[in-house]
């Protein structure tokens, strides 16, 4: 058995295990049907493994991969007291991994995948910023140093491969999904996905050398990594109306313009999830120019790519047969299913001649080199974590709550942030001040206990110890009836207090008595929530009273701050008129109390800039920065065209100053970019103020030239850096060919004539002419 000689490469194993497996065995590992929590139950002593996971492990002799052993949350209905602690995760994974292997004929390990969109939704795990918040943080090293905080974690408790949403962008924040993504721009996205699968994964794949001619050890994977699948693929975002799984009417240019950037940025990750939706009519499940092509032959991608949870099942009515929807989607490049019952029928298709041989093959040679990589055939088997998982959370608190921080944007300060702690009465108010799980976006576990505390309004007592600060919920997220009670109380704190906290927004928060589809999305409306998946708005109007609540409480001619809790945009131009200052905070966590307190304190200096534009309407929309610069009016009879405030925007409480952008090497040619070489730019920034602050530095680009209508201007840069008052720092760039090209009439990436280069208010303009 030549598979079992850790000497040998990847590939050579592979292929000795696939010429020995059956039918039956190959079905099973390219087979995650499973829904993980069912695949245990609490005993009196620790827990047992149930019949259901038995079973499927024998129908498969073996088991592909394993989804969410460690779910916890209302769809799930896994808690504190029928699931399994954090602590304890490590011995469940290797009782799983054991009797798969020893249950399956040739020993073939289980992968277990985790949910980790911000965080392992898992019980006692870390609850980060979800994605929306982190986009406005512009800072690629520490969206590197967290992930690899969430991979320890996940490592922790014998987790092989982490999902994790960064795929997607919000084009139409209508969508429900919007929290999950870094925001509208797809530089930036691609960006945080570097960082995301180098933290995760380290080096464990390089797309310019083949893995599977490398042996284990040469991979050299450490205990703390995992890998890490990158979801969705691709374009879940542009769905028309902002309608989760809808339709995707984009063409060619824009897909190669703005998408296929976010697919090379994913080209070293372990695994990357298939997309609900279609692309000009070809479902992404069956798109094979999408992960043969583009992915996989242009690209060089070298991992997995799965389904999203029954997506597979949604062919059926499209070929006409589960196994003739299972052949259509093993030849378009999927090689792991989740939930369905589609892969289920791939033995009765081949039987059928609907579907290949080889393209099951195929997916299971890829299924086992990835199980190979990470190691599981050598050493299957998670150790007791050295250092105790309690204390591994605290060790990381740090730099969640550094995250929360810098995902917070201030909108608007006339001179009242910060506030001074002096005695004074201070009124927290809103129906998202003092409830921890309205922080904390969809796809979250149970919290425990010691994080419960941890709201704005507790927050703010604590960092305000000296005033008398005071609650009102005010009104609920979107309930209409019943609010007149809760609104009295909160203008009588009002009346009485000096200064107004008002924290206004949304919620994903979804509890254990609502119906969910047999994905986990949401089915039954909760009555205050309005984001997260498959919870979609016609309106990004407040919901509610909240906005009557505003009008109470401005009329009172008390000093107001706005806080935004939420997961998509809302419409708040009547907000930001009235208010005297306005932070947008979105979900920030678990440690999104504390970071709010401290920057209405002045401890933090907020240092978010918009990752996605504020509408001032939804009939505004589409609002995204990089729209084509075409000829026409773009304001309504009855309302501007311009965004309220624009990808970008962010105020702080000093002042930067930018000065001299300098380009180093003027005289580039098209020729040297196309040979590699880049433009070097240099801005130098100055703090202005009177406190440190850190700066996202952002640089656009607008083309100019070519047979194409170019984009009003392109995000290809950025960096943050912190400055102390009266000191200057040097901020440098390289632009190459990628971030100076478009999609010509061609068919291929063309360099413009003429480049544009922004930041702030200065510009550069550089000929590339002909040469």
């Amino acid at each position: 058995m030549s598979y079992k000689n850790p000497d040998l490469t990847i590939h050579e194993r592979v292929e000795d295990l696939l010429s020995q497996m059956t039918l039956e065995e190959k079905v099973g590992q390219v087979n995650q049907h499973l829904y993980g929590w069912k695949a245990y139950e609490k005993a009196h002593t620790g827990f047992q493994l149930t019949d259901y996971f038995k079973e499927h492990v024998h129908w498969g002799q073996g088991m592909g991969a394993l989804y969410g052993l460690f779910r916890a949350d209302p769809w799930s209905k896994v808690n504190h007291l029928n699931g399994i602690p954090a602590e304890e995760s490590w011995k469940l994974a290797n009782e799983v991994q054991d009797y798969v292997i020893n249950h399956s004929r040739l020993g073939i390990p289980v992968l277990l995948v985790e949910e980790c969109p911000h965080g392992h939704q898992g019980l006692g795990s870390i609850s980060y910023p979800t994605n929306i918040g982190r986009g406005n943080s512009f800072n690629k090293e520490l969206i590197e140093e967290t992930a690899r905080h969430m991979a320890e974690e996940l490592a922790m408790k014998g987790v092989h491969l982490a999902l994790v949403s960064s795929l997607d962008l919000s084009r139409d924040p209508r969508w429900g999904r919007t929290e999950e993504c870094y925001g509208e721009d797809p530089y930036l996205a691609a960006a945080f996905n570097h960082a995301i699968v180098n933290g995760f994964q380290g080096n464990m794949i390089n797309a310019q050398h083949s893995f599977v001619h490398q042996t284990v050890a040469d991979i050299g994977r450490k205990p703390e990594q995992l890998g890490v699948v990158l979801k969705h693929c691709i374009a879940q975002g542009d769905g028309l109306g902002g309608h989760n799984s809808g339709a995707v009417n984009i063409g060619e240019r824009e897909f190669m313009e703005i998408y296929y950037p976010l697919l090379k940025s994913a080209k070293n990750a372990v695994g990357i999830m298939a997309a609900y939706n279609d692309i000009d009519g070809v479902p992404c499940h069956t798109n094979q120019r999408l992960f043969e092509e583009l992915l996989r032959k242009d690209i060089g991608y070298q991992g997995i790519v799965m389904a999203d949870g029954t997506a597979l099942d949604r062919l059926k009515p499209i070929y006409g047969s589960d196994e003739k929807a299972a052949g259509k989607a093993l030849q378009a490049g999927i090689d792991l299913s989740l939930w369905d019952n589609t892969y289920l029928t791939i033995g009765a298709g081949i039987k059928q001649a609907v579907v290949q041989q080889a393209a099951l093959d195929r997916a299971v040679y890829r299924m086992l080199s990835i199980k190979f990589m990470l190691g599981l055939f050598d050493r299957p088997y998670t150790e007791k974590p050295e250092i105790a998982y309690k204390e591994r959370f605290y060790s990381y608190r740090k730099r969640n709550h550094q995250m929360a921080a810098e995902s917070m944007t201030l909108l608007k300060n006339e001179g009242v942030l910060p506030l001074q702690d002096i005695g004074e009465k201070i009124a927290v108010i809103g129906p998202n001040a003092h409830a921890l799980y309205n922080q904390l976006g969809d796809y979250t576990a149970p919290q425990d206990e010691d994080v419960l505390d941890r709201t704005i309004f507790t927050s703010i007592k604590q960092a305000f110890s000296h005033s008398d600060v005071a609650y009102a919920q005010g009104c609920d997220i979107r309930a209409e009836e019943n609010q007149v009670t809760h609104m009295e109380k909160a203008v009588e704190l009002a009346e009485k207090s000096d200064k107004i906290i008002l924290v206004l927004g949304g919620s994903s928060a979804r509890n254990f008595d609502m119906e969910f589809f047999a994905n986990g999305a949401v089915s039954s409306k909760g009555v205050n929530m309005d984001s997260g998946e498959n919870v979609d708005v016609a309106s990004l109007a407040l919901g509610g009273k909240q906005l009557a609540l505003f009008d109470c409480l401005s009329k009172l001619g008390k000093p107001i701050v706005t806080l935004l809790i939420q997961g998509r945009p809302h419409e708040i131009e009547a907000i930001c008129q009235k208010s005297d200052a306005v932070v947008a905070a979105w979900y920030p966590g678990q440690e999104g109390g504390p970071a709010v307190a401290q920057l209405l304190a002045g401890v933090v200096n907020p240092s978010g800039k918009l990752s996605i534009s504020y509408p001032r309407s939804s009939g505004q929309l589409p609002v995204y920065h990089y729209q084509r610069a075409i000829a026409m009016n773009e304001n309504y009879y009855d309302l501007p065209g311009s965004a309220l405030y624009s990808f970008g925007y962010g105020k702080s409480f000093t002042l930067f100053s930018y000065e001299k952008l300098t380009i180093l090497n003027p005289h580039l040619t098209k020729q040297d970019l196309i040979d590699g070489k880049k433009l070097q730019l240099e801005v130098t920034v100055k703090n202005t103020g009177q406190v440190v602050g850190k700066e996202a530095v952002l640089l656009f680009v607008k083309l100019e030239g070519g047979e194409v209508i170019q984009r009003k201007q392109l995000l290809r840069g950025f960096e943050k850096v912190q400055i102390a008052p009266n000191q200057t720092e040097k901020v440098s760039f390289a632009l190459g060919f990628d971030e100076l090209s478009y999609f010509s009439n061609q068919g291929d990436f063309e360099l413009s004539e003429q480049v544009i280069i922004k930041i702030e208010e200065l510009e550069q303009s550089i000929s590339l002419g002909n040469s």
